[in-house]
């Protein structure tokens, strides 16, 4: 008899221990992971007078992980970059989208235009500048807005 008491409390510690080690939270959802990438999509205003269409070769929107010391820092990193679709040039706003941006912090998100048929010829036309100028990516769509005011160009590089 002492030995069934003695093998049937074994057996009974044994089965709490394997239910309690083999309990994956019953019916509990799983955590879903974020996407790795998300999308910026975003509306540019514009003030002033706009350049000669010269001047105007190229005009997106690009979010940058880092702040450049000079173009050469961005040319760089060129093939990390996402960018938007070129915009549109003599109006008063228009919108952009960048998709497929890697999860992560951007701080410094501006609205570049290639103004010479030159590699290096880059300057910002306009910086985002609300929450500090950081937009945060995580899986999601982030919606900003930001201003070009052509009478008052951003310095670049940018002050630290």
């Amino acid at each position: 008899m002492k030995r069934t008491k003695s093998f049937f409390f074994t057996v009974l510690l044994i089965s709490i221990i394997v239910i309690q080690f083999g309990c994956d939270k019953g019916l509990e959802p799983p955590v879903e992971e974020p996407d790795p990438t998300g999308v910026i999509m975003g509306t540019v205003t514009y003030s002033g007078e706009w350049p000669p269409e010269n001047e105007l070769i190229q005009l997106f929107f690009v979010p940058l992980p880092f702040i450049p010391t000079s173009v050469a820092d961005i040319l760089l990193q060129l093939s990390s970059l996402r960018t938007s679709n070129s915009l549109q040039r003599n109006v008063e706003e228009d919108e952009f989208l960048v998709d497929d941006v890697p999860n992560g912090a951007y701080i410094y998100n501006i609205i570049a235009n290639q103004y010479e048929n030159n590699l290096l010829a880059w300057r910002p036309l306009g910086v985002y500048t609300e929450n500090d100028g950081v937009i945060i990516v995580s899986g999601d769509t982030t919606v900003i807005s930001i201003h070009v005011d052509f009478d008052n160009l951003p310095p670049f590089p940018p002050e630290q």
